[in-house]
């Protein structure tokens, strides 16, 4: 959904494909005019049909709707519109909310186990103790979100969108979160053992106290990031980039750093004591 905003935005300048033989007159019908509107393209975003809050459709708008405590378990909510809407304490665990748009929606305590929100746009969305476990977040944006305290157990989340997320007293164990963006994201005390985050780009995040044990940070960006007392046993930084991370009385336990970029003087030490 976010791209074909990103259109309507970007072409108001453009000009309109036209289908006119040389001196012939401008389409006067109906039938014509349909024609010309269907060569110039899908319809936008923003023309959503309004839905109906009492039996939520996909690909409609309902920005414009309370549902608050609703059980929407399993329901097909793909492409919808729900900027700014109030879903707490709903059941839509199971559900369908591909490229939905919920832009500063109220989601806390919301169950989301297992609902698929691949390509979801969720900027600034508030999801404080909101489960996920389970759920598809390919390609979702979740920049400036509220997670403190959310489940995101056992997720997938290729190239997920993280930044500069509020993700404090986070459970994110077994998950998988490849070429995700974590930068700037506030982790304090994030569980994210097993989790696997490779290619991530966690630049001048704050993991300071996280659980991160058996986490696979292979070939990682985490420059600028501080895991001040983190837990690190097993865990894997292979390759990963570590200019002015900072690791003071992290526990390092069996942590793999074998490849990793410009590793800090006080992580060598903390490594190799001797």
């Amino acid at each position: 959904m976010r791209r074909r905003l990103v259109s309507l935005v970007t072409t108001p300048g453009d000009s309109v494909p036209r289908i006119r033989a040389a001196n012939a007159r401008a389409p006067s019908t109906p039938l014509l005019a349909l024609a010309l509107l269907a060569l110039s393209g899908p319809a936008p975003a923003g023309d959503l049909p309004r839905g109906d809050c009492e039996a939520p459709l996909a690909a409609t708008d309902l920005s414009h709707c309370d549902l608050r405590g609703r059980v929407l378990a399993g329901a097909d909510l793909s492409g919808v519109r729900l900027d700014g809407v109030v879903l707490e304490n709903g059941e839509l665990s199971g559900c369908r909310l591909r490229n939905a748009s919920l832009v500063k929606a109220n989601l806390r305590w919301v169950k989301l186990a297992r609902s698929d929100l691949s390509g979801a746009d969720l900027r600034e969305a508030d999801l404080f103790h909101a489960t996920l476990d389970e759920a598809n977040l390919a390609g979702a944006d979740l920049s400036r979100a509220n997670l403190f305290g959310a489940n995101l157990n056992q997720v997938h989340g290729r190239a997920a969108n993280f930044t500069r997320a509020y993700l404090k007293d986070l459970l994110m164990e077994e998950s998988d979160l490849p070429q995700a963006r974590f930068d700037q994201a506030f982790m304090f005390r994030a569980v994210l053992i097993g989790s696997r985050l490779t290619g991530t780009s966690i630049r001048q995040a704050t993991l300071t106290g996280a659980a991160l044990e058996g986490t696979d940070f292979s070939g990682a960006d985490l420059s600028g990031s501080l895991l001040n007392g983190a837990y690190l046993d097993g865990a894997l930084f292979r390759g990963a980039q570590l200019k002015d991370a900072r690791f003071v009385n992290a526990v390092p336990g069996g942590a793999d750093f074998s490849g990793a970029l410009e590793m800090p003087e006080h992580l060598r030490a903390l490594i190799h004591p001797d």
